[in-house]
């Protein structure tokens, strides 16, 4: 099992709002050439003080499904975060694969915020989340896998829950010539509710990850792009939109 100091970090920079329209342009990024994907998430939202509870995401708990717009590649995924590896079933403690599901952890940064994650993903061809079609739930379509490490992490009781979205998504990876990493490029929009986010992430050895993070900064700021050292979670305020939406509010 390899610790945190072996493990690839995920790092994350999101820009939102007034910001994603000129980050567009400096990033010369067009619609035309990204991968369109409509998200789905499913949780059990309910009313709350100031804004819905969201019970998974309170438990470290993502469930999320991604369709691509005009194709069938589509991927249902459940993630832990934060989550401590070395508390996992034994089965579940080192990065697997097999036929269309792949299982990873990694140490996920968003600004300050840097917690492990572990994600199961499977591949395939799944319906929107509607519960329209014939034999069709309106549930997640988990695989053996995923039951076996949802179980073993606690999280046994997932009937009933309720499809949250859709968030429209376009990705980009852009050469960008001052990053020596890789970068991804995606945008969520929920039109009605206002929401905007742009977020750019790269992949690194723990040994580079710092570094990494420093020059992805360096090279928005030189575009004249500014991101928060306290992040906002986009998935968080996702759902906490839709939850609203979902319960009447």
């Amino acid at each position: 099992m390899a610790d945190a100091a072996h493990r690839p970090v995920e790092i994350k920079v999101l820009l939102s709002d007034e910001a994603v329209g000129p980050a567009l342009q400096a990033l010369d990024l067009d619609a035309d050439d990204s991968r369109r994907r409509r998200i789905y998430f499913w949780e059990r939202p309910a009313p709350g003080p100031v804004e819905p509870r969201l019970p998974l995401l309170e438990a470290g708990l993502v469930i999320r499904l991604r369709k691509e717009v005009g194709g069938s590649d589509d991927d249902l995924t459940v993630k832990l975060r934060p989550c401590d590896p070395d508390r996992l079933p034994e089965e579940w403690r080192a990065d697997r694969s097999d036929g269309d599901w792949e299982f990873t952890i990694e140490e996920d940064w968003s600004g300050r915020d840097r917690a492990p994650a572990a994600s199961l993903k499977r591949d395939g061809d799944f319906p929107r989340p509607t519960g329209d079609d014939p034999g069709d739930s309106g549930q997640p379509a988990f695989n053996p896998e995923q039951r076996d490490l949802l179980a073993g992490t606690g999280h046994r009781d997932l009937g009933r829950l309720t499809a949250l979205g859709p968030v429209e998504a376009r990705q980009w990876k852009p050469p960008l010539a001052d990053l020596l990493h890789p970068v991804t490029v995606e945008r969520w929009t929920v039109e009605d509710q206002g929401l905007d986010f742009l977020e750019l992430s790269l992949r690194a050895r723990p040994a580079d990850a710092e570094a990494a993070r420093r020059q992805l900064v360096r090279a928005l700021s030189e575009r004249g792009l500014a991101s928060a050292e306290r992040q906002r979670s986009k998935t968080r305020a996702v759902l906490a939109a839709l939850a609203a939406e979902a319960l009447g509010g």
